[in-house]
């Protein structure tokens, strides 16, 4: 999933109802559902509430014992329901007609409760023995609305001319009982969608056939690949216009089928390449080839950016390259690997957002091509915008009770893209060799995506298959800090760098003393390679790395035959750090620095001379400069400056150097 915002506003209502939620864990139950087989006729006259109704349903559900059982348990609301992750609330009435067991060959009319209008719970009479099939057929009409947010409302209704679906993270329960969390992954769905003959319907996997009764019309799909709740969806709508193009890699020809609203001749005609360089770059073919790929437009309703369904892309809009190539990498990361949790959100959204850098090296190149593209464009605005937007003390891991707090644009999308690229960077160190480095560091990916494909992977999964993959490689697995420290535990280095210099009659001596001033909760970090620039006072510079380890303080010693002036840390922007560079005054051994409270810049000169102040953004242009004789002693200055990463440094008879994000 991916928004038009970079984060989704928190609602300020039952703040303190919803800081109690806790996302579900994986559960321990004694069967697995298997199959979905599901029936829905919509009405295409409006009531009332403005909805449309739908006339009848069913949910054929299979599931086989992993133990003797005697009941089973599913998501299902029927009333109203105050949603306790998100400021929303669903008011259906949806009436159970009758609940069906079918065990070996015969039908049974089971005793079922519905608790709270959320669950159905299904009593048998008797004990199905361990490793048996059965099916539950649960039949239902009525009405499904919601109200507030329509951030995965489940079946919208509202809408004149289409219909649709929307569930992350757990909106299939609101209309379709369901087992509805998203380690569920059923091998199988078969839908069948009635609506008004004239109207197009699209739905998961492949059309098997279309049927026509009287003035309806029924569209029947089947998906066999493994799929988790929260992406089975349908659209259906009498404005669609299908326009449909062909992916060919090696023996393999897969329909593209593009939904647009009747009007819209800008359909994302680059599909085809994109599947081409995700399926090569992975190593991984697109994992649903047997079937196909879809962009779906949804004109009306919505929330405003672009869901992954499997097989289906629902989006607002058509003819974004980078939102369809979010949406596109989606189908291996969060479709054929699904979290876990939505704790997990980082094996979905983390490793997706990351997938956008992934193609645009490949499309475009390695560099920055400005405007957020590039592979290291795209990383670098990751950087910005975890800075500029992010709340630091949110680990990336189980990042809180909301909604807002699981699909945070700058944590679990762009902080953890930049985490990605930092554990490309450690396997360039582990390989001694960036070549090398990157080409096992893709090999590990597709380790991964193998080793989980169809199933579901909670983030220390991702770690153990990683260590695992390095172990098979006969190198050093003994990387856990690396989770740790920038995805379980919240916050980034901040480095403070102190610069003495000596010279012995025939060299300078440089010596680096570096202390990590995170906050006690956040890790000291360890970057094995990281890089630094040391220019020189003849206007040269060299580009060298230092070892930082995961404690308070170090010191680092240089020797060299010309004047080291100035230091530069992280030259390329590669992390995500904050540092200060200083110098001591070796007369009055006191520092020159430099420190911001809200807008205001406190300066402190330890020594009168002059000296030249130049405060310029990351991505270029200076927004304040000032240059003269600076007595000895304490200034401070009101600055205006917008919200972003700066760097701000200081010359003259000391330096200084920091990068700051300013909120």
């Amino acid at each position: 999933m991916i928004l038009f915002i970079h984060f989704i506003p928190e609602k300020v209502l039952n703040h303190n109802y919803i800081l109690s939620y806790i996302w579900p864990d994986v559960e321990y139950k004694t069967f697995d559902v298997i199959k979905y087989d599901y029936f829905l006729w919509i009405d295409s006259i409006k009531n009332a509430q403005n909805l449309r109704p739908i006339l009848s349903a069913y949910n054929k559900i299979t599931f086989k014992t992993i133990e003797p059982t005697d009941s089973i348990y599913l998501h299902f609301i029927r009333g109203n329901y105050v949603v306790p992750y998100w400021i929303d609330t669903v008011k259906n009435n949806l009436i159970i007609d009758s609940v069906r067991l079918i065990y070996n060959n015969n039908t049974y009319s089971p005793q079922y409760y519905t608790p709270g209008d959320t669950l159905i719970i299904v009593k048998f009479n008797f004990q199905i023995p361990q490793g048996q099939k059965f099916r539950v057929d649960i039949y239902y009409r009525g009405t499904v609305n919601r109200t507030g947010s329509s951030f995965g409302g489940g079946l919208d209704l509202k809408q004149n001319n289409i219909i649709y679906a929307d569930n992350e993270p757990f909106g299939l329960r609101r209309w379709l009982p369901s087992f509805d969390l998203p380690y569920e992954k059923v091998d199988t769905v078969e839908a069948r969608i009635k609506v008004k003959l004239g109207w197009k319907t699209v739905a998961n996997g492949i059309r098997i056939d279309s049927t026509i009764e009287n003035n309806w019309i029924t569209y029947y799909y089947k998906t066999k690949y493994p799929i988790a709740p929260y992406l089975i969806v349908f659209a259906s709508s009498k404005d669609f216009n299908i326009i449909t193009q062909n992916w060919n890699y090696n023996n393999i020809t897969m329909p593209i089928y593009h939904y647009v609203k009747i009007g819209n001749n800008a359909p994302s005609l680059y599909l085809p390449n994109m599947l081409t360089i995700f399926s090569n770059r992975f190593d991984i073919v697109y994992p649903f080839y047997e079937e196909k790929y879809g962009e779906v437009e949804i004109f009306e309703g919505f929330f405003g950016g672009a869901m992954e369904d499997q097989t289906n892309t629902f989006t607002k809009v058509t003819n974004n390259e980078v939102l369809s190539a979010h949406e596109l990498a989606h189908h291996w990361w969060g479709n054929m690997v699904t979290c876990a949790t939505f704790k997990d959100i980082f094996i979905n959204e983390g490793l997706t957002t990351y997938s956008e850098a992934v193609y645009d090296e490949i499309a475009l190149g390695y560099g920055d091509f400005g405007n957020c593209r590039g592979y290291m464009g795209q990383i670098k605005c990751d950087i910005n915008r975890y800075f500029q937007y992010g709340d630091p003390n949110k680990p990336i891991y189980n990042p809180g009770p909301r909604l807002s707090d699981v699909f945070d644009g700058a944590i679990t999308y762009s902080k953890a893209s930049a985490v990605m690229h930092s554990l490309r960077l450690l396997f360039r160190y582990i390989y001694n060799d960036s070549a090398i480095g990157d080409q096992k560091f893709f090999q590990a990916f597709k380790y991964f995506g193998n080793k989980r494909k169809f199933s579901y992977a909670r983030v220390k999964d991702f770690e153990d298959d990683i260590k695992e993959f390095l172990d098979l490689e006969n190198k050093d697995s003994t990387i856990g800090y690396f989770f740790k420290q920038w995805i379980f535990n919240p916050g980034h280095p901040k480095f403070k760098f102190i610069l003495s210099r000596n010279f012995n009659g025939s060299n300078y001596d440089l010596i680096i003393n570096l202390t990590q001033n995170q906050p006690s909760n956040w890790s000291k970090f360890k970057i094995p390679r990281y890089p630094i620039r040391i220019v020189f006072s003849d206007n040269t510079q060299i580009d060298t790395i230092i070892h930082i380890d995961s404690l308070q303080a170090q010191t680092y010693s240089f020797n060299f035959t010309k004047q080291p002036i100035n230091l530069v840390p992280d030259p390329n922007n590669n992390y995500i750090d904050e540092f200060t560079v200083s110098e001591i005054d070796e007369i009055s051994e006191e520092y020159l620095y430099i420190k911001f409270i809200g807008k205001r810049l406190i300066l402190n000169i330890p020594r009168s001379d002059n000296y030249s102040i130049r405060i310029y953004r990351v991505d270029g242009g200076i927004t304040y400069e000032n240059s003269g004789f600076f007595n000895k002693g304490k200034y401070e200055m009101n600055l205006n400056l917008k919200s972003g990463i700066y760097i701000v440094k200081i010359s003259g008879a000391l330096s200084y150097k920091t990068k700051i994000a300013i909120k």
